[in-house]
């Protein structure tokens, strides 16, 4: 089932072939996880997000009358994570969520100290970022969407996704100074 595209996988779900959304699940599994731990403040939430995304799709699925399924989910799980967010009202700072990713191999103590200072002051100046802008940039970057697919996942324009895309990367690097 590999080899089948998002969409033949989807009319195969849709015609009664439950294996068809399982690929479909390991295909996105990891980004949706991904996007999912940016919103999720621990590891449990972030896992419930991403299962209540692919639930949510599943039921969904009958209503999908084609396009990118890959932007048709992240939308899923931006939402849902959305509504998490406001649910908690803030975004994931905690210790917690910062030691839970996986530390860059270094060659000695020094340098993973000094890699994961870098990781939470990037973690913290995403957090910073206005709503939008942090939105973008993580479809962009943990979703690896294209600016087209950011665009139809948040329902902006694709110039918009570009412009707030740019303007995150200005600030980041102008509050991380590089």
């Amino acid at each position: 089932m590999g080899d089948l595209s998002d969409g033949e996988l989807l009319e195969a779900f849709k015609s009664g072939d439950h294996r068809a959304f399982e690929a479909l699940v390991r295909r996105y599994q990891r980004p949706v996880l991904s996007i999912a731990r940016r919103f999720a403040r621990d590891e449990d939430d972030a896992e419930d997000l991403a299962q209540r995304a692919f639930i949510n799709a599943a039921e969904r699925a009958a209503g999908w009358r084609g396009g990118s399924f890959k932007s048709w989910l992240f939308r899923i799980v931006v939402n849902l994570a959305k509504n998490h967010l406001r649910d908690i009202a803030r975004f994931d700072r905690s210790e917690q969520a910062q030691e839970r990713e996986a530390d860059p191999v270094q060659s000695n103590a020094e340098e993973r100290l000094h890699a994961q200072e870098q990781q939470k002051a990037l973690r913290e100046a995403v957090a910073r970022l206005p709503k939008r802008q942090r939105e973008v940039l993580l479809l962009r970057i943990d979703g690896d969407l294209p600016f087209a697919e950011i665009a139809r996942t948040l329902g902006i324009t694709e110039v918009n996704a570009k412009v707030n895309f740019h303007h995150a990367v200005q600030k980041l690097k102008s509050w991380l100074g590089r």
